[in-house]
């Protein structure tokens, strides 16, 4: 009863007191029921645009949207060896698609992968160029030991991310993004290693992070898929969330294949990046400078709601961020540290695999003070901080039709974003951290079965349809075997416990002291009964 009564005061603590209006919700949760809630087609069901949507064609991120199903657990799926061998080794029946392996794939003939009867290989030097070389060509000016966040560009099967996060003692955290073009499932094999990566095209879109937020970002093998005619709108992003002294690392080799060394050129000097010398013939290294300067590139400043979070679809008239995003104060943050601390400790407490954990999920992180604590308490874990924004939608219309009508998923994209509350993520990215900003009314960028662990507090839907979706979603992202907890405001007080039966959601023994303050289910299907 003294624990019970302990972790109970803990989270009344982080908890705000909630208003009339939410305590109405409280009591009259929505009676959601996914009894009758089909199974995707699709083992690894991700949302993608209909086929007759040609305009959203190669390279595009994946669609906004997603329908109304659960995703069924491939069969054999199973535990993952422990860090550090999942870096290597993954389970065959956890990928339960091969197209990023099979014989008309595009990764067929190369030696990133190795398959066998049941596992995936991964070579610690596969590949034409292995990461371990890639980061012994670092010149002597590169001081890695500065460097704690890293973006890395068209990571194919992260084998970069997998080599930074484990060759350095002081952990820098590595978030690796790919598109789904021809190679198809390589961020799943990511994720499955234990690296954070998520689906995304940067020659297209604004990163969804803010201004300022990486100590370095690499371009191995990304060159190939920008295009001539993106160029420039890449060449900002990258120079937006790169941090002032940061790293620009490219793998030189890819612009001569390409003949883009005069735009490379070209734009690095028209954006102050200051050479670093010493670099081997296969590598190029810049240097941001403290402050961007302006006047050296004829580029107009961002609006002002642009310089504090991006539109993070498609992009608008290129802007230079000049300041970088500033970390907002909340309230009684340096007391959460510790508070989330001995609230995470009684958590795990509750997950007798957790130190086994390396993937987690933080679905409204605030200023990341349980990511700091899963990172503290759990030995190979990294979190994903999500700040919660609403969008605001704006409408297209096809470029392919001439009715004026509006079409399917992209009519109804999302264009700029507004924060649920106070936005924290610039805070994480200040401790060492990385996240993203993301509406829960949404698909996330990854692939299912992505997370061992997903912290739902106070993530507070901006419609109420949105409600079962988002609760779906989150059990696409979960894996069997994993936990998910819901607590604070939001969705843990509009969640009918009884509705987590038909999704395979268990309640953990011991999370009964924990009645009315959150829910804790661990996710079964497959192995794990």
């Amino acid at each position: 009863m003294a624990r019970a009564a302990l972790l109970a005061a803990l989270l009344l603590a982080l908890l705000t007191a909630p208003s009339r209006a939410e305590e109405d919700t409280a009591r009259t949760r929505l009676k959601l029921d996914y009894t009758e809630t089909p199974f995707c087609d699709d083992v690894d069901e991700l949302p993608a645009f209909a086929p007759s949507e040609a305009y959203a064609a190669l390279f595009e991120v994946i669609a906004p949207h997603r329908k109304l199903c659960k995703v069924p657990v491939p069969e054999g799926y199973t535990t993952r060896p422990a860090w550090p061998a999942c870096l290597f080794s993954l389970p065959k029946s956890n990928i339960p698609k091969a197209e990023v392996w099979e014989a008309e794939g595009i990764k067929a003939d190369q030696s990133w992968l190795n398959v066998q009867a049941t596992t995936v290989e991964l070579p610690r030097d596969g590949g034409s160029m292995s990461a371990r070389k890639f980061l012994d060509m670092l010149p002597a000016e590169v001081n890695m030991s500065s460097v704690r966040t890293v973006l890395d560009e068209g990571a194919g099967v992260c084998g970069l991310g997998a080599e930074i996060m484990m060759e350095f003692a002081h952990r820098p955290t590595v978030l690796s993004y790919a598109p789904h073009d021809t190679h198809t499932n390589q961020v799943q094999l990511c994720m499955e290693r234990g690296v954070p990566a998520i689906i995304f095209s940067m020659a297209r879109y604004q990163f969804p992070v803010p201004p300022s937020s990486f100590d370095m970002v690499t371009c191995k093998w990304c060159w190939h898929w920008i295009g001539a005619a993106s160029v420039g709108t890449w060449f900002l992003e990258v120079d937006r969330v790169l941090k002032g002294g940061g790293y620009f690392v490219m793998f030189a080799s890819v612009w001569h294949s390409y003949n883009f060394r005069d735009q490379v050129d070209t734009w690095s000097s028209q954006l102050g990046w200051q050479r670093v010398k010493g670099t081997p013939k296969d590598m190029a290294v810049w240097r941001k400078p403290e402050v961007a300067a302006l006047g050296s590139g004829n580029f107009l400043p961002c609006p002002p709601w642009e310089q504090e979070q991006p539109s993070f679809r498609r992009f608008h008239v290129p802007c230079r961020h000049t300041a970088p995003a500033r970390a907002e104060l909340i309230d009684n943050q340096v007391d959460n540290v510790a508070l989330d601390s001995r609230y995470a400790s009684e958590l795990f407490k509750l997950m007798p695999t957790s130190q086994a954990f390396t993937n987690v999920l933080d679905a409204n992180a605030l200023l990341g003070t349980f990511g700091l604590a899963v990172r503290a308490q759990l030995p190979n874990a990294w979190c994903l901080n999500v700040q919660h924004v609403k969008s605001q939608e704006y409408h297209h219309v096809s470029p392919n039709g001439t009715d004026g009508r509006l079409k399917g998923n992209y009519a109804s994209m999302s264009n700029f974003v507004k924060s649920v509350g106070k936005d924290g993520l610039p805070g994480v990215f200040a401790e060492g951290q990385v996240g993203l900003y993301h509406d829960w009314c949404y698909m996330f960028p990854a692939y299912p079965r992505s997370f061992d662990i997903i912290h739902v507090r106070h993530v507070e839907v901006a419609h109420v349809n949105c409600i079962a979706a988002a609760v779906l979603e989150m059990d696409r992202l979960l894996r069997p075997g994993g936990y998910i907890v819901l607590a604070g405001r939001g969705l843990q007080q509009k969640v009918n416990p009884d509705a987590m039966a038909p999704l395979a959601w268990v309640k953990v023994p011991g999370s009964e002291a924990l009645a009315g303050i959150a829910q804790v289910y661990r996710k079964t299907g497959g192995t794990f009964s």
